[in-house]
């Protein structure tokens, strides 16, 4: 999936947060995480946390700067098939919301650990 573009960025990963589009770029030996209009470089100093199963939060704290929060919700199925799949997981919940993904990558946290 990693494709280098003209700046000599490569991608990493791409998703979709509800509305919102999220890459993951490498640059320069660094990861550049960039949603909608916002980026940031994440290193091991940058904290970086999933929570919400229906109603999602990705929150993003660097040391020195406000913690910045995106919101985004996930189909209406999602909570049909939470209530009606008893054996619902964590790898389903991978499959229905790219955050977890995302944030597994950056080496974040979510609440299904």
């Amino acid at each position: 999936m990693a494709r280098v573009n003209g700046a000599g960025s490569e991608v990493i990963w791409t998703g979709k947060l509800g509305r919102l589009l999220a890459v993951v770029r490498e640059a320069d030996g660094e990861r550049i995480l960039h949603i909608d209009d916002w980026s940031t470089v994440v290193d091991d100093r940058t904290e970086i946390r999933h929570t919400g199963l229906v109603r999602c939060r990705l929150t993003v704290n660097r040391p020195g700067q406000p913690p910045v929060e995106f919101r985004y919700r996930l189909s209406w199925l999602v909570p049909v098939m939470i209530l009606l799949d008893p054996t619902y997981d964590r790898w389903d919940a991978e499959q229905d919301d790219p955050g977890l993904l995302l944030v597994e990558l950056l080496g974040g946290t979510d609440e299904w650990e």
